[in-house]
C-alpha cells in the first residue's frame, strides 16, 4: 500500500517542479538511481547550481534524507557541504572534496544538538572553494569548539615519525585486534543502505610519551558512520606504551587500517 502511495506523490511533484528544470530520480535503498518502481526506497531532486549539482533525496514520507552537491549530474563525485538525516532529523553534516570527507564532520543527537566530531585529513582541490557553498562553516565551527577539544585533543607539538621502538597496545597485537573487534559495531542504518561489501578506514594518531593517545583523524573513509565508529575506538581506549628514543620515552605517530564487512542480508 506505502509503495503506490509513494510513487503517486513522486508523480505530482513531478507535475510541480518541472518548469523549474529539476531532475528527478528514483532512488534504491543504496541511494542508487533506478528505473525499477518496484525498487525505489527513496527519490531525488535535483539542479545545475554554480558548476555543480545540488540535490536532495528524500523518504517515501518526504522527509529529507540528504542533501548536498554532486559535480555533474551523474552523481559520482560529492563535493561541498553535506548532511545527512533520519526521520527527519539531522544525523550528520560535513564537507566532501573530490568524493571525499575532508575536515570536521559533526554528529547531531535526537535534539539536533552537536554531541560529537571526527576530523579527516583535510584534500586540497580546486573544487573546494565553490561560491554560496560555505555559509554555515563558521556557525559550525563555534557551536563545535568545545567538542573539537574535548573529542579530537588536537596536538601541534612536534611527534616522531621514525623512532628505535614504535609505540603499541599493552598486551601486543592480539590484544590490540581482541579490543579493536570488540568495539566495532554496525549501525542498523549503515546495513540497510549500503550493499554487502569490505569497507576500510585508516586512522591516524599521535601517543605521547606518557602514553595518552591524541589528534586522531581519519586519512580515509568508509561511511562517516563508521568512521566515527572506528576513531572513537581508539581516542576513546586505554592508553598506549609509548614510543621510544634515546633512551626517553617520547612522542610519535601511529597508523592503523581498521576493516568493515558488511555481510549479505
Amino acid at each position: 500500500m506505502k509503495k503506490p502511495m509513494f510513487i503517486l506523490f513522486f508523480n505530482f511533484l513531478f507535475v510541480m517542479v518541472y518548469a523549474q528544470n529539476v531532475k528527478q530520480d528514483l532512488l534504491n535503498r543504496y541511494f542508487e538511481v533506478t528505473t525499477n518502481e518496484k525498487e525505489a526506497f527513496f527519490y531525488r531532486l535535483s539542479q545545475s547550481y554554480n558548476g555543480v549539482w545540488a540535490y536532495t533525496d528524500y523518504d517515501s514520507k518526504s522527509r529529507v534524507v540528504r542533501n548536498g552537491y554532486f559535480t555533474d549530474s551523474t552523481f559520482q563525485v560529492q563535493v561541498g557541504p553535506h548532511a545527512f538525516y533520519w526521520e527527519g532529523k539531522p544525523l550528520y553534516k560535513g564537507r566532501y572534496v573530490d568524493g571525499k570527507p575532508s575536515g570536521y564532520w559533526y554528529f547531531y543527537n535526537q535534539k539536533g544538538v552537536v554531541y560529537d566530531s571526527l576530523h579527516y585529513v583535510v584534500s586540497k582541490s580546486k573544487k573546494e572553494e565553490i561560491p554560496g557553498l560555505n555559509e554555515n562553516e563558521e556557525e559550525e565551527k563555534k557551536k563545535t569548539l568545545l567538542l573539537q577539544e574535548e573529542h579530537l585533543k588536537k596536538d601541534t607539538s612536534k611527534a616522531f615519525v621514525s623512532v628505535e621502538k614504535e609505540a603499541d597496545f599493552p598486551g601486543g597485537e592480539k590484544a590490540w585486534a581482541k579490543y579493536i573487534s570488540k568495539q566495532l559495531t554496525f549501525p542498523d542504518l549503515v546495513l540497510a543502505t549500503n550493499k554487502p561489501q569490505r569497507m576500510s578506514v585508516e586512522v591516524q594518531f599521535v601517543v605521547c610519551s606518557d602514553g595518552e593517545v591524541c589528534s586522531v583523524e581519519a586519512i580515509n573513509s568508509s561511511t562517516p558512520l563508521l568512521d566515527m565508529i572506528a576513531i572513537n575506538a581508539i581516542r576513546k581506549g586505554p592508553k598506549w606504551n609509548p614510543a621510544y628514543q634515546s633512551n626517553k620515552n617520547v612522542k610519535a605517530w601511529r597508523r592503523q587500517k581498521i576493516s568493515f564487512i558488511i555481510p549479505e542480508d
